[in-house]
């Protein structure tokens, strides 16, 4: 666990250098990016990194991993994006809503879950876009409650 939390933080102060060396945002839809990310729920809070795959101009996979307590939990997003553009035609602020499924392992066993997950995307630069959602899990399992994830992203 110490390991990824040195590498989310080396992750974090990269987007800082990043930030500060680069030009304002311009309207640039269907580009990838992959980024440090902290998820807030089911009593944890967990370290992880997000990434979203543009499909086209509305439709994204958002695939991610967290490593909470003894165990690891991946899966993936499809979503819908609503590209929002202000005054000067650059793109701002991308709200988002779809569907998710996610794996948890650990403790010897595996557990699939369903979900809907909404958010937004926030361009700051060309190469950094902050993200925050919220995934409400599908599931009767007891266990499972709304979680709450923020992160930030590199564009490639």
């Amino acid at each position: 666990m110490k390991k990824q939390i040195v590498i989310v933080l080396a992750l974090l102060c990269s987007s800082v250098a990043t930030f500060s060396m680069s030009k304002p945002a311009n309207a640039q839809l269907g580009r990838s990016l992959v980024g440090p990310s902290v998820e807030f729920g089911n009593g944890q809070t967990v370290f992880g990194i997000d990434s979203k795959f543009g499909i086209s101009d509305n439709l994204s996979l958002r695939p991610f991993v967290y490593f909470p307590n003894g165990g690891t939990k991946f899966g993936t997003g499809l979503t819908y994006d609503i590209n929002l553009k202000n005054n000067a035609n650059a793109l701002q602020l991308t709200p988002f809503v779809g569907a998710s499924i996610d794996f948890n392992t650990g403790d010897g066993n595996t557990t699939t879950n369903f979900g809907l997950v909404g958010g937004v995307d926030l361009d700051l630069t060309d190469s950094l876009q902050l993200k925050g959602a919220v995934n409400v899990p599908l599931n009767n399992d007891r266990d499972r409650t709304v979680v709450v994830s923020v992160g930030a992203g590199f564009r490639f």
